[in-house]
């Protein structure tokens, strides 16, 4: 059988062959079920984020621009598509039912209630803590927390030695913990 890489998988899908998606998702979809799983509260749900970044994924295709690897642009789409999925279940789960008769609204209780500008906040904050990294940090950072790349993988990508990821990802991890007021997270 002749092997093709993602470039050529997504050039052969944009041109109309059929099979080469199905090559793409019997490829990416473990990788993809595994970060789904990390903003999932079960499998089914976890299943439900995959098809929507599949889905959106064969929408899109020719969006894709080939700068990054195929399987950073699906994991992308996945965590989009979780984040997606979660605002739908916050929505569906406005209200909580005691029983066929009482209902408790959010508002009623302030552990249930979600504030979108803490949120916004928190975000802005974060992004300004991670502008000021030096590249090599932020990249560090990114791949093992964000693209969930192991340490080696990571190195490898970045062609230096496990040993520096490891540091550059401390570092980068202390600074933004520092920026934002907080405890640097172990691990």
């Amino acid at each position: 059988m002749n092997y093709r890489n993602d470039r050529q998988l997504v050039a052969d899908y944009l041109a109309g062959d059929p099979h080469a998606f199905k090559l793409i998702v019997n490829r990416h979809r473990k990788r993809m079920y595994f970060v789904a799983r990390n903003y999932s509260r079960n499998e089914q749900d976890a299943q439900d984020i995959v098809q929507d970044a599949l889905f959106k994924a064969a929408r899109s295709m020719r969006g894709y621009r080939g700068e990054a690897k195929l399987s950073t642009w699906l994991h992308r789409m996945t965590i989009n598509a979780a984040i997606d999925h979660q605002r739908r279940s916050d929505r569906a789960g406005a209200q909580a039912s005691l029983d066929d008769q009482d209902t408790v609204t959010t508002d009623a209780n302030k552990y249930l209630a979600y504030n979108p500008m803490e949120a916004m906040e928190r975000t802005i904050a974060m992004r300004q803590a991670l502008n000021v990294l030096p590249s090599a940090q932020r990249k560090a950072l990114w791949l093992i927390d964000v693209a969930g790349m192991s340490v080696e993988h990571a190195a490898a990508e970045l062609g230096v030695k496990p040993g520096t990821v490891k540091s550059r990802r401390y570092r980068a991890r202390e600074a933004v913990a520092a920026a934002m007021g907080e405890t640097p997270m172990r691990g």
